[in-house]
């Protein structure tokens, strides 16, 4: 809250500076995030979630055509032939015409599929199947950017508090090299110790230069993944939530990932899914069999003795290829071997579910220690640095020892911002380990 109040003041500073063009093109290039700001982003905004939205709508689509199957099938037909000449034959006085030299003819046919009916049932079932496999691709696919967000989040949180913590390093180095010199200037420092601060301010030069690198590369991800524009300047939320103290049992943990991970719902569909196509293969040893009633209309003019405009009658149509080379023979093998596949893919996949939840739980609970030593760390090396710093202009310590002093202090800062996030990180992927679809901080009261 404080935090934005100040970032609008400074926005309407600029403005009466500046004016509004400029004041807008700066608010339009500032973006402020948070960590869940990142997620939503990138869950409304990833190209993948788009495809496998697209999928999930053609599905949709085909469930629908096939349950349409199912009911009675209409079909008109039209002919119209041209011959060279008519055909007749003498009738006492007159010419009675056989054919005419222009015939039209057209029907309409409804046909209702009998022991079709069965296969066409299974296949509407089958495509439920299929719109339900979809579903659960498609939340796999928002479940993957958004965990990948918050990751992207952390270490481009991680990423630009290193930078800060090596840019402090630098410029203690650069203080500590200037003292040195300034020291030196009264006699009360050797050349020796000069270089050795010289030394220490290159390698914080270095450390500054990597991390400003790091920074680059881990803004450049997390704007892939929220789709920001590359001109856009991403300012992150600087504190991190704070999370509340958990348990979890693991085998509950367990219970519930298999429950609702996508990976284990789409390896248990994937396994009806096979034995529906086991039966679909069977249904092609069916006959086909169907009740018809159909129209028929001479558009033309009527040729013989007793022929009608209209006709029309009914009755049944049976189809059965009694022979197919065997082709539908190797097709129910091969929808048994299928089954067997996608059985075999469904316990896999159970195991691996297991071991996620476990491995996950293992190391968010060595994060949860690595974070609270890290913190104790930077208080004691914070304080053992403000006393070297007084015992160095007193004379009762050696350069080395001022260096090593600040360089453990760093060391432990960013060890610290390195724990913060891991155990946040880990945090997250326990969540997403268990089955839930979005990451969630429960922060502490």
């Amino acid at each position: 809250m404080v935090r934005s109040k100040l970032t609008s003041l400074m926005m309407l500073g600029a403005l009466s500076i500046t004016g509004p063009t400029a004041w807008a093109q700066e608010a339009a290039n500032q973006k402020t995030l948070t960590l869940q700001d990142s997620v939503t982003r990138a869950v409304t905004s990833n190209p993948s979630v788009d495809q496998a939205q697209a999928e999930m709508d053609a599905a949709t689509e085909r469930k629908r055509s096939a349950w349409t199957n199912i009911g009675p099938r209409v079909s008109a037909e039209y002919n119209e032939a041209h011959f060279e000449k008519e055909q007749t034959v003498p009738f006492g006085e007159t010419t009675l015409v056989i054919r005419d030299d222009v015939t039209k003819t057209g029907s309409l046919t409804i046909a209702q599929p009998i022991t079709g009916l069965y296969a066409a049932v299974q296949y509407g079932r089958f495509s439920n199947m299929q719109q339900d496999l979809s579903f659960e691709t498609l939340r796999q696919a928002k479940r993957d950017i958004a965990f990948q967000a918050a990751e992207a989040f952390l270490n481009a949180y991680q990423a630009q508090e290193q930078e800060e913590i090596s840019g402090a390093s630098l410029n203690a180095a650069k203080r500590q090299y200037e003292d040195a010199q300034a020291i030196q200037r009264v006699g009360r420092l050797s050349q020796g110790d000069v270089l050795k601060f010289q030394l220490a301010l290159s390698q914080a030069e270095t450390r500054a230069a990597q991390a400003r690198t790091t920074k680059q590369v881990a803004f450049a991800m997390l704007r892939q993944l929220i789709q920001a524009k590359d001109e856009d300047e991403l300012l992150l939320e600087k504190n991190l939530p704070k999370l509340e103290e958990e348990t979890v049992d693991i085998q509950k943990g367990i219970e519930q990932a298999l429950a609702h991970r996508p990976e284990a719902k789409r390896a248990e569909l994937a396994t009806e899914l096979a034995d529906y196509n086991k039966d679909l293969a069977y249904a092609q040893f069916i006959p086909s069999v169907n009740l018809f009633k159909k129209w028929d209309r001479n558009f033309g003019e009527v040729a013989g003795l007793g022929a009608e405009k209209e006709t029309s009658y009914y009755g049944i149509s049976l189809q059965w290829d009694i022979w197919s080379n065997g082709s539908s023979v190797f097709a129910v093998r091969e929808a048994i071997a299928n089954k067997t596949k996608a059985e075999a893919t469904r316990d896999s996949a159970k195991d691996g579910v297991k071991l996620d939840v476990i491995q996950a739980w293992q190391n968010f609970q060595a994060a949860k220690q690595t974070l609270k030593f890290a913190q104790t760390g930077v208080a004691q090396a914070e304080e053992a640095y403000r006393i070297d710093q007084t015992r160095f202009k007193n004379g009762q310590i050696s350069a080395t020892d001022l260096i090593f002093s600040e360089s453990a202090m760093t060391t432990a800062q960013g060890g610290r911002v390195s724990a913060e996030t891991q155990y946040l990180l880990w945090h997250f992927r326990l969540q997403r380990s268990m089955g839930k679809d979005i990451p969630q901080a429960q922060t502490a009261s």
